[in-house]
């Protein structure tokens, strides 16, 4: 896989929410200032923090596994953590990016025509040859077997019949998630061994302790991501098409809003990818508006990607790693550059 793409991978894991990563030691009991978490979670030196105070986005890489890629990055900015929430409830802001093809918002709960404008590439399409540990999207056993039983790959109807289907298994997914939260995740078989996305989300929920010196209970719902969220909070599933470079990766998303009181007011805005066909195993992502002490004249966004990905294993690894950290250090600090910007200037 090129560098270029998986650059792009590591962007798409948190362009619309970008997800905390190190844990710490144990579950604080008080919210930690703004400048320990980031010396905590991301390493942020002196000099970086000082950065950050004077408005510029600052990202560093974070130590991962060998399936794992994760940068850590702040800015501050002048505005209101309202209008940080505001952007990503807008599904539509997603669009204006280069790597978003089409998006759209989910019914709550979702419900079939939700997916009928989602646009299907011919390559997802034709899963004639499609067999478990041998297919060119990402399913379960029982879907791959649904795809070669109900479809007739001789008719001329072949390509709107796999389409249909297509959306019926997605909308499978995502009830299946919405009503039994992590655990409900499928085990895929496109490759061998099988991949089972709860136990992916888990490696990723474990690495989020912080979370609870601000919100306990939130914390533990992300733990198993449940039918009930915590009171007070908010959420909402929607799809994307995302240009890779390559070819176009279908997402379904699940969005969880939070804001937890204290001594510093925090916004906690959560990120699941509860479906990708191709190339992310799972992506987690969570972006804090932490209250700047100023007033209310100002927050600071703490955020990091994180995602997992089977294309980063074997020799192919060692040769692109390296490139694609340094690149996806830049595409954060670009993304928080932005947001600052369209903030401060809403015009």
């Amino acid at each position: 896989m090129r560098p270029a793409l998986l650059l792009r991978l590591t962007a798409l894991a948190g362009m619309t929410s970008l997800a905390s990563v190190a844990a710490l030691p144990s579950a604080p009991t008080s919210n930690l200032a703004p400048r320990d978490l980031l010396r905590s979670i991301g390493q942020f030196t002196d000099a970086d923090w000082a950065a950050v105070e004077r408005g510029q986005s600052v990202a560093r890489l974070l130590e991962t596994g060998s399936r794992e890629i994760a940068v850590a990055g702040a800015v501050r900015i002048s505005g209101s953590p309202d209008a940080l929430i505001e952007r990503y409830r807008d599904i539509n802001v997603l669009k204006k990016s280069s790597l978003v093809l089409d998006a759209q918002r989910m019914s709550a709960p979702p419900v079939r025509a939700d997916l009928d404008r989602m646009p299907l590439d011919e390559y997802s399409l034709d899963l004639r040859t499609c067999r478990p540990g041998e297919c060119q999207v990402r399913l379960a056993a029982e879907d791959v077997r649904r795809f070669q039983r109900d479809i007739d790959w001789r008719s001329t109807s072949w390509r709107r019949d796999s389409a249909n289907l297509w959306r019926e298994v997605l909308l499978s997914y995502v009830n299946a998630y919405n009503s039994g939260g992590r655990r409900a995740l499928p085990v895929f078989v496109n490759k061998e061994p099988p991949l089972s996305v709860s136990d992916e989300l888990a490696l990723l929920v474990r690495e989020y302790g912080f979370l609870a010196a601000y919100a306990p209970e939130f914390h533990a719902y992300l733990q198993e991501f449940g039918p009930r969220i915590p009171a007070g909070a908010e959420q909402a599933f929607y799809w994307t098409k995302e240009d890779i470079g390559v070819r176009p990766i279908v997402r379904i998303s699940h969005q969880v809003i939070h804001r937890a009181t204290g001594a510093r007011p925090v916004a906690i805005i959560v990120t699941n990818q509860v479906y990708a066909d191709h190339y992310l195993d799972a992506a987690l992502g969570v972006t804090l508006a932490i209250d700047a002490g100023d007033g209310g004249r100002g927050f600071y966004m703490i955020a990091v990607n994180r995602a997992r990905t089977r294309s980063l294993t074997g020799i192919l690894r060692h040769f692109v790693r390296a490139t694609v950290q340094s690149r996806s250090r830049e595409a954060l600090r670009r993304i928080l550059t932005n947001t600052k910007t369209a903030i401060e200037r809403p015009g």
